[in-house]
Formats: structure tokens, C-alpha cells, sequence
């Protein structure tokens, strides 16, 4: 069946506007950052929609100025697209990128026209900023993305697969012949052209959706994992993360060593300085821990004032210099912080190095547990790792 290019017009029209519509009502129920881009997406959905309205309906009706107002548009929607993925990527964005491409394109068309060209030039131009911002997209999305999943695949190589056609069609409108203003080219290229970019709208508006749920899905996992104050592992992933590195170190014969940290006197600095001033100093102390450690080291918050650090690869002799390093850090960069109240802000830290003796996890928790009140009674600001022949009785000091 032979369709015209006006009707396949008509229809990304109505698909367009409907599609935009409902990505711009579901977008409601998701967090700032995927909200922002499916509405971006949602608003491209829409400048192509009108973008293919004006081109069906130009036919006549001032061609010299629908012909770059659509381009403009249909251009600006594009870059819209584009937008939406870095949103979604939570990358920076100048938010005046839809208005310069589209804007320069039509000013191209307009240009072009004034200067006596036909619809092959228009055409060119177009297709090339086209071709443009599908790469670009196809960029974002296949290299730059990270936990890329299928939906991401099948939009990327979705956009190289549009790129292609719209540079086909560059080149068409280099070797064709003239093509009046003020009527649509309705050639084959053309025709594939409008047809897969009607069944881009309806399928990367699908793929976009799983994408932006993808999102989601890991924005649910973060904040189940992770606490809600200081952004390190809560007490429950730290844990279940903790018997995986203890089943792997005891599988393969590796060195896993864990710390506990304490901040000092916290009960009194609260008493002082207030609890948001406790707050600034817990989120403080978990900054300098994760600056402190490596990227495969692993911290979490396990109590109010309490981290754990789980530490792979890491025997008694490294553990013991790092927490060193890690107390030292804090009583300095610190410093300044407690001076704002008249307080000092230390830690202490204990410690445990795995033998072949530990039988769980929680064993190592015990014992660096037992070490931590073993620094607390040495007169706090201290590290002390727990040595299985000469096993601390100390009683539990508190903060």
C-alpha cells in the first residue's frame, strides 16, 4: 500500500501529541531527576507532533516561512530527546539547547530560502542536524550510560538506525532535482523517512519508559541501601555485603579486616551543641572515612554515631595503619568544625584482622566491637585491633 508522506504526517501528529501527554501525566510519580527528564522527553513528543502538523498542513500557507518553522521545530524537539537522557543521567545541562538548535536550524531554512534554494537544501540542512542529535544521543546513551539494560541498547542503536536514513536523505536532496517550496517530496526516501520516524515515537517512547523505570528501580535500591543522613551503607547492607566478603575471604585464603569507628563524647557534644550541629559532625566523620579509603573498601553506619568499615584485601598490619591514618584525619580536618561550638571531635577505633578462627561474620563484628571499648577505656582518641591471645575484658564505656 502506498502511503503519501501528508497522511504519515497526520499520524506522527496525533501519536506524537498522545504520546507526549501521557509520559508528561505518568511523570508525576518519580523522583526530581527522572520527573525533569520525562517531562523533557515528554515535551519533545509534543515539538514533533507540531513539527509534523506545520509540515502536513503547509501545502500553500506561506511555505517560505512554515517550511523552517517546522524544521526548527521538529529539531528543537530532538534536542529536547537528547536533554531528557542526561537528566536522566542527572548530568549537567544548559537548558537553552533545544531553543539554539532549533532556533538555528530554522534561521538555516530561512536563509537558505532567501538565497533562492529549493526544498533539496532545506532538506540537507535538516537531515544533517538531524543525523546530528540522534549520534549525540546514540552517544549518551551506548557509551556514556552507565548499568546500561536492554531498553538502552534498542534506544541507542535505535538512533544510529534514524541517523542513518536521515543522512540517506541528506544525500538524496544532493542528487535530486528541484523540489518545490510549497509542496511536501513525497519520493521513497522520504517516505521511509516519515515512516520510521513514526515508529521511533511509538517505540523510543516505550524503551524510554523501561529506561526511566530502570532508574527508578536503582534510585528504590540506593535508598533501601543506604543511609539517609550520611549517604554511606546502612546497617543492613553493610551486613549482608559483610558475609559475602567473610564467605569469599574464607573461600579463596584472602585478608579481610574490619574496623569500628566511635565518635567520642557524642552524647555531650549533642548536650552542647545541639542535635543539627550533631548531625554536621556524623555527616563530617563519614566524608572523612570515605576520603580516607579505597573505592573497593566498604562503609557503613551502624549506629547514631557508629560506622563499620569493612576493609577486603586487607591484613592486620595495613588495617592498623589505615585506622590510624583514618583516626589521625578526623582530629585534624575536624579541628575547625568543634571549634565553631567549643568542642573537640575525635574518634576511636577497633579492629579485628580474619583468621582462620573466625567461623561468622559476626565473630569479627564482636571482637572489633570489644576492641573499639578497649580504646574508649585507653582514654578515647586511640586505635586498638583485638588480639586473639590476649582477648580485652574491658567494660563497655559510654560516649
Amino acid at each position: 500500500m502506498n502511503i503519501d508522506t501528508t497522511f504519515i504526517a497526520q499520524i506522527i501528529t496525533v501519536i506524537g501529541f498522545a504520546v507526549g501527554l501521557s509520559i508528561a501525566v505518568a511523570s508525576g510519580r518519580y523522583p526530581r531527576h527522572i520527573r525533569d527528564s520525562l517531562r523533557a522527553y515528554a515535551y519533545g513528543k509534543f515539538l514533533l507532533g507540531l513539527a509534523f502538523l506545520i509540515v502536513g498542513m503547509r501545502a500553500d500557507n506561506a511555505p517560505e516561512l512554515l517550511v523552517p518553522l517546522a524544521n526548527g521545530v521538529g529539531i528543537a524537539g530532538l534536542t529536547l530527546n537528547y536533554t531528557s537522557v542526561r537528566l536522566l543521567q542527572e548530568r549537567p545541562v544548559w537548558r537553552q539547547w533545544p531553543l539554539a538548535a532549533g532556533s538555528g536550524v530554522a534561521l538555516g531554512c530561512l536563509l537558505l530560502m532567501l538565497a533562492g534554494s529549493d526544498l533539496s537544501g532545506v532538506r540537507m540542512l535538516a537531515s544533517l542536524a538531524a543525523a546530528v542529535v540522534l549520534l549525540a544521543i546514540a552517544f549518551e546513551i551506548l557509551v556514556r550510560y552507565e548499568d546500561r539494560g536492554v531498553p538502552h541498547y534498542v534506544t541507542g542503536i535505535m538512533s544510529i538506525g534514524l541517523a542513518g536514513i536521515y543522512l540517506v536523505r541528506m544525500g538524496a536532496g544532493m542528487v535530486q532535482g528541484e523540489a518545490p517550496v510549497g509542496q511536501l517530496v513525497d519520493d521513497r526516501i522520504e517516505r521511509a523517512v516519515f515512516v520510521l520516524s513514526f515508529l521511533g515515537t511509538i517505540i523510543g517512547a516505550i524503551n524510554y519508559v523501561l529506561m526511566a523505570s530502570d532508574e527508578f528501580n536503582r534510585e528504590l535500591t540506593k535508598l533501601a541501601h543506604t543511609d539517609g543522613l550520611t549517604s554511606v551503607l546502612n546497617r543492613r547492607r553493610l551486613f549482608e555485603l559483610g558475609e559475602i566478603e567473610f564467605r569469599r575471604a574464607r573461600r579463596y585464603g584472602r585478608d579481610l579486616t574490619v574496623l569500628i569507628l566511635d565518635i567520642d563524647r557524642f552524647k555531650s557534644i549533642n548536650d552542647r551543641a545541639g542535635h543539627p550541629f550533631g548531625d554536621r559532625v556524623i555527616l563530617a566523620v563519614a566524608g572523612c572515612c570515605v576520603g580516607q579509603v579505597r573505592q573497593d573498601d566498604i562503609i557503613g553506619r551502624i549506629g547514631g554515631e557508629e560506622f563499620a568499615l569493612l576493609l577486603p584485601e586487607t591484613g592486620a598490619e595495613d588495617g592498623l595503619l589505615l585506622a590510624e591514618r583514618l583516626r589521625g584525619a578526623i582530629e585534624r580536618q575536624l579541628g575547625p568544625l568543634g571549634a565553631e561550638r567549643a568542642v573537640t571531635v575525635t574518634c576511636s577505633i577497633g579492629g579485628v584482622a580474619m583468621t582462620a578462627e573466625h567461623s561468622e561474620f559476626s565473630d569479627l563484628i564482636a571482637q572489633s566491637d570489644d576492641a573499639l571499648y578497649c580504646a574508649k577505656n585507653a582514654g578515647r582518641n586511640q586505635v586498638c585491633f583485638f588480639r586473639p591471645a590476649e582477648e580485652p575484658s574491658a567494660a563497655p564505656v559510654t560516649a
